[in-house]
Order: structure tokens, then sequence, then C-alpha cells
């Protein structure tokens, strides 16, 4: 398996993470001055803005894109949960969400809801094998901009499940091992198909990841969001990013800052063991991540979540601890919503 890059940084300004995360990064990367590329977003909420890629940070890659890549033919891409579970379009939440702004700067936007889903994959629920259909977007180069989230049914929810906006809304409950329109449901008191559901719905992440790889992962870890993720948790203040042509091992290394086993991500588990990524680091540009970890408080769900390895895969990851120890300092923050 090819080993790529990936780099780290410590930033708590939001105009000059982006640039100083790919100042790290750039050098490495595959991306040309004539690719046509689409940033892939994450609008999963409607009203919440810390569960959202943040519009500055797209702004100020737009910029870094064009001013050191030269690089003009750019498209924000997204099909948004938010929308439509609000029963709205993904162009409502745009514009919530100060997407025009980045309209009016000569980037296309795109609702992928808006395309035909004319392709097809297998997927495995509780209730037994599905078909789901999904887009593609037709582009060079893509990047993927995502907010690190705690989740109801993951551990953690990072760039991997985050391109579940290319599969038909409709149909997006069924990644995660359960029903049409099941995603907000997954409520199973039975903790041996609780972790049945954790293992599918990873297999299902990771044969989606085979179908729409991002070219680049950029974890806009400048805001996080704790607790009851991925909509109703808390807003973190974390400060940093993370980026590498290698989703699984981006999402592995966010995991670790956010205080979590990579191992115990069955998303990140079922890529890696599919070939489609590492899952460790070494070698990284940047700063040490144990200067950025920062142990988010987990979802309530967290002690069944915790259960998915030795029920399905019959052993625990060795290397985390019995115990974790999450913050109860109150690192939370206000700050005012301005989509409101």
């Amino acid at each position: 398996m090819e080993r790529k890059e990936i780099a780290i940084t410590k930033e708590t300004r939001q105009g000059k993470f982006v640039k100083k995360i790919l100042d790290a990064i750039g050098p490495k990367l595959s991306i040309r001055s004539s690719d046509k590329v689409a940033i892939k977003i994450n609008l999963s909420g409607s009203r919440e803005i810390y569960a959202n890629t943040h519009y500055e940070t797209v702004e100020s890659l737009i910029i870094y894109l064009r001013d050191n890549f030269g690089i003009n033919d750019i498209t924000v891409i997204e099909g948004s949960d938010g929308a439509f579970y609000t029963k709205k379009s993904t162009w409502d939440i745009f514009y919530k969400f100060r997407y025009k702004e980045v309209e009016l700067m000569g980037v296309k936007l795109q609702d992928l809801d808006a395309l035909p889903h004319d392709k097809i994959f297998e997927v495995e629920t509780l209730l037994g094998k599905k078909e789901v259909s999904y887009t593609e977007f037709e582009a060079d180069y893509t990047i993927a901009v995502v907010p690190p989230k705690t989740h109801h049914l993951f551990p953690c929810i990072l760039s991997i499940p985050g391109q579940a906006g290319y599969v038909k809304a409709e149909e997006r409950g069924l990644l995660f091992g359960g029903i049409l329109n099941d995603i907000k449901k997954l409520k199973i008191p039975d903790e041996e198909r609780y972790a049945k559901q954790l293992d599918i719905a990873g297999r299902n992440f990771a044969q989606l990841l085979k179908r729409v790889t991002p070219s680049l992962v950029i974890v806009d870890g400048l805001y996080g969001m704790e607790g009851k993720g991925p909509i109703k948790g808390s807003p973190v203040f974390h400060g940093f990013a993370i980026a590498s042509e290698d989703p699984v091992l981006a999402d592995s290394l966010a995991a670790y800052v956010m205080g979590f086993e990579a191992d115990d991500i069955p998303y990140i588990y079922h890529s890696y063991k599919e070939g489609l990524g590492n899952n460790r680091w070494q070698n990284i540009i940047g700063v040490d991540p144990v200067k950025v970890k920062f142990p988010y408080r987990p979802h309530p769900n967290f002690q069944k979540q915790k259960l998915w390895r030795t029920k399905t895969l019959g052993h625990t990851n060795e290397r985390a601890p019995d115990k974790k120890k999450y913050r109860t300092d109150g690192r939370n923050f206000e700050r005012k919503n301005k989509t409101s």
C-alpha cells in the first residue's frame, strides 16, 4: 500500500489555519494548475453551524488554490442531510450557511441531490442486503473538508462517512445498516444487534469510499462537536487542522487527537482492511499530535460503541486503555450564530 504524507498543524485563527496546513503539505500534493477541482463539504445540520463545514474555511481554501496553485475551475459540492430531514433543498442550506458568498467569488455550487444517481452498489443492513444509488461528480481533484464530531452510532464521524452526500438522500440510512430514512433512529437496545450494526455500517462506508474517494482530506478542527453529535452536540474550540491525500490516514489521526483509537472506529478499520489507506502514521509534517490531542466528551452511546470489537471481531484493541478520562473542564464555548 502506497504511503502518503500527512500534516497536522495547531492554529486558532480562522483566517490563518487553512494557509498553515496547506503550506505544510502543499509541496507533497499531486494537484495541478490545470485541474478541475471539487470541494466536497459537509452540511449535515439545517440550523446547527458547528455541525457543518464552515464557509470561511472554504473561502480560505479557494483563495489558496487560486493564489498558490493557479486553479480557477472550482466547484463546491454537497448533498445535504440537513436539507433532506427538514424537507428543504441543498440550495436552501447553501444559502443559509452563507455559501452565497463563496458563489460570489466566481465559484460554482452543485447540489449533488440534483444529479442523476445512476450508479448502484450493494450494502448490508440488519434486514439483509440492499442496493443504494449514488452519483459521481466529474473532477480531476476532489478535496473533502469536514469538521470533527462525535456520533450516535460511531465514536466519531469524519471524512469517510462524509461521502454519504453522494448517495441518494432517502437511501443514506441504508449505509448505516438501518432502514430507509432511519439515520436518526438508530436506537437498538440489544447490544449484539447494536454491535452488528456498527460493523455493517463500517463495511458499507468502506465500500462507498472505494467508489467516491477524495483526492485530499482536510479535517477542519478549528471547531469540533462533542457529546450528542453529529447534530445536537456541544461545540468545542479545538484549533487544529489535518490534511492528507490518504482519507483513512487523515481520519485515523483525527480520531486520535479527539481522544479515540482508530482501531475502534469501524469505518476506519474496514477501510484499512480493504486496502484503501493506512491507519498508522509516521514522519508527520507539522506539530506533534500529542500536543494537539484534546479528548472529546463522547456520545452517551459510547459504552455500547466500545463493545463493537469484542462482539464482532472477538478481540479488543490492546493499545487502548481500559478506562479513558474525558474532559469535564467545560472547554465548550459560545459564539454568535450569524446564520440564524
